[in-house]
């Protein structure tokens, strides 16, 4: 196994492509219409040349009742399925939340997941904090309503108040 952290703009077409179907077989179409942000970075986990374990990073300024709050969002954690169950997605996490203190120093890591993740995430570190938040979206600022977990990385206090993504979810 081989563990890696790349920007965006540094993924060539097989990694691209590796991604494509990682994110096929672990995201079938869900019936909405929710557009998501652009990745600033991947996590991506190796085995052999192909890439079997993935987790995704979108750097964001936010806001939290009015105050401004970076954000290292997560998102697309993954494991395509004749490789599950081998501890890749912790893998995957553990390097992401790392990258989140070094070098992104970003104040709060923020993840959205469903009801049976909540459990699983808080072995880590996240706690649930809202069922809501702003976000936006083609016809303009919308009410997204998830489990919202956040985790402490530069600072240790979570803010009070209404989240705004001040962007699209991830």
């Amino acid at each position: 196994m081989r563990i890696e952290v790349k920007a965006e703009d540094q993924l060539n077409e097989a990694e691209r492509a590796g991604l494509k179907r990682l994110s096929d077989e672990a995201f079938p179409p869900d019936g909405t219409d929710t557009c998501w942000a652009k990745n600033d970075w991947h996590v991506l986990v190796w085995e052999g040349d192909e890439i079997v374990s993935h987790v995704e990073i979108v750097d964001r300024l936010a806001s939290v009742g009015g105050t401004p709050v970076r954000l290292g969002g997560i998102g697309g954690v993954s494991t395509l399925k004749a490789w599950r169950r081998r501890g890749l997605a912790e893998a995957a996490l553990k390097t992401a939340q790392d990258h989140l203190s070094q070098p992104l120093a970003v104040d709060f890591g923020l993840l959205i997941c469903g009801e049976p993740l909540v459990h699983y995430y808080n072995k880590f570190g996240w706690k649930l904090t809202a069922r809501q938040m702003w976000i936006e979206q083609p016809k303009g600022r919308i009410l997204f309503i998830a489990l919202i977990m956040v985790m402490p990385v530069c600072k240790t206090e979570w803010p009070q108040g209404e989240i705004d993504l001040c962007g699209r979810p991830w």
